[in-house]
């Protein structure tokens, strides 16, 4: 939890367009932290020790951290240049999930293609230390390897369920009570 609140609290740094988004991002990040931390512990894919788990902890958190940054980021970008149209699907009785999909949609996208992009060349263009440190500590580079792309996987899902929940979680900060999008809260901060 405490990898989390830090995670969670350098995230918020981020979020010049949103109020009060640590909460958001905490639920955000330990979520999506916890959740593939359960997945490989009850796969067995790795131990429920200390010695495995907080490293791998740190790793999924730090990844989540970045994520969801870059999410409140592109998606206060995108509210403060978009709200023009915005208001006019608002106007014409759309709710604000309704008025805000598709730009919800592609501030995820957007804060996952780091992501993504390194998944994609992961032993192409670079090699990864833990692969890297496994080969020269004398593993077999097949079960270095293995690991590698248990990583990989571990990050994605990781970074994916975070964006998602941050996204849905904040997106209703830029509207008020009677569904209209707050104009003065991004003029003042953009």
């Amino acid at each position: 939890l405490f990898i989390c609140f830090n995670a969670a609290w350098n995230a918020k740094k981020r979020s010049k367009y949103i109020d009060k988004a640590f909460l958001s991002s905490f639920i955000a990040i330990t979520t999506g932290a916890g959740l593939t931390l359960a997945v490989l512990v009850f796969s067995g894919s790795i131990a429920f020790v200390p010695m495995q788990v907080i490293p791998i902890a740190g790793m999924v958190a730090g990844n989540a951290m970045v994520a969801v940054g870059l999410c409140y980021n592109n998606m206060g970008q995108r509210f403060s240049s978009e709200q023009q149209q915005i208001q006019e699907k608002l106007s014409l009785g759309a709710t604000p999930k309704m008025a805000s999909a598709r730009l919800i949609r592609d501030s995820i996208r957007a804060a996952l293609i780091p992501t993504v992009d390194s998944a994609k060349t992961v032993g192409l263009v670079s090699l990864p230390g833990m692969m890297s440190g496994l080969i020269f500590a004398g593993i077999d580079p097949v079960k270095a390897i293995k690991y590698q792309i248990m990583v990989t996987f571990m990050l994605l899902s990781t970074a994916s369920l975070s964006t998602i929940i941050a996204g849905y979680l904040t997106y209703l900060k830029f509207f008020n009570a009677r569904h209209q999008l707050v104009v003065t809260q991004l003029k003042k901060r953009a």
